[in-house]
């Protein structure tokens, strides 16, 4: 019993040294294995490679891009590891080494911000486009004047991402500019960090409105179109997608063909 106890340091070392040399054998072993599962669980086993290829786009894009990694690994074996955030979020991270391989971005400001930085492998290309909306919880029409706005905010604020950086938020204001209305509802304004934040503030009903995307608001139940905002309000709002790394050269390439333009299309997206 005292010797099962109280072993000599030899003996401790003896029995320890096989145990730290099979766990070194099977911590990575665990680790791939939990990659390659998660990706057997989504896409059926035997599709996907073990390294993931990362793709940093903007929140707007979810549902379609979602749906376009699905397809995308059952068709070529690849995963796609998906980033959601506004685009000047992840034009920065990418700018300060992000380990991204497809950038995808609803502004061509910031795209060109990554391209100046000389992160890209390709030039980007133009792979959607999309309209900005008034949208509210409840269905009744708006007009895009003060008085009504107001009326329907009764006391509420209108959603929108920053209006400083996050592209929906600077297309918002040039139509609030354009039309006449952004020295009223500034004021009035809540401001969250991107697109999909201000959707779920509408369809929560934190805000009584909110500047969106079409695409957004086709893509959820319990959010209505209220009031079109005319395109020749604002700068035109395309999607670009560019590689950072070679792997991601394939995927642009996706994004850009028949594949991804039905996508986009079947979830509100306009022709590029």
């Amino acid at each position: 019993m005292l010797l099962s106890v109280y072993n000599t340091s030899e003996m401790d070392i003896q029995k320890r040294e096989p145990f730290k040399t099979l766990l070194h054998i099977l911590i990575p072993i665990r680790r791939i294995a939990r990659i390659v599962g998660s990706c057997a669980v989504v896409f059926g086993a035997g599709l996907c490679s073990a390294q993931p290829i990362d793709v940093f786009a903007a929140a707007s894009l979810k549902p379609a891009l979602d749906a376009i990694a699905v397809q995308y690994a059952r068709a070529t074996g690849q995963a796609l590891r998906l980033s959601y955030a506004a685009s000047s979020v992840l034009a920065r991270q990418i700018e300060q080494g992000a380990p991204a391989d497809v950038f995808v971005s609803a502004s061509s400001d910031w795209m060109s911000y990554v391209h100046d930085a000389g992160v890209l492998s390709q030039s980007a290309r133009v792979i959607a486009a999309n309209r900005l909306v008034l949208a509210s919880a409840t269905p009744a029409a708006v007009t895009l004047e003060v008085e009504d706005i107001m009326a329907r905010l009764d006391g509420g604020r209108l959603a929108v991402p920053l209006i400083s950086s996050v592209p929906l938020g600077l297309y918002a204001t040039q139509a609030l500019t354009t039309l006449g209305l952004l020295h009223e509802l500034r004021p009035h304004l809540a401001q969250q960090d991107n697109a999909r934040a201000s959707l779920i503030a509408v369809l929560r009903q934190e805000c009584p409105l909110g500047l969106l995307y079409a695409s957004d608001v086709q893509s959820t139940a319990g959010v209505y179109v209220v009031a079109n905002i005319a395109p020749e309000t604002h700068e035109p709002v395309r999607y670009l997608a560019a590689s950072v790394t070679a792997r991601g050269e394939a995927v642009v390439a996706y994004l850009a063909g028949a594949t991804g333009r039905e996508v986009f299309a079947a979830q509100g997206f306009l022709a590029p």
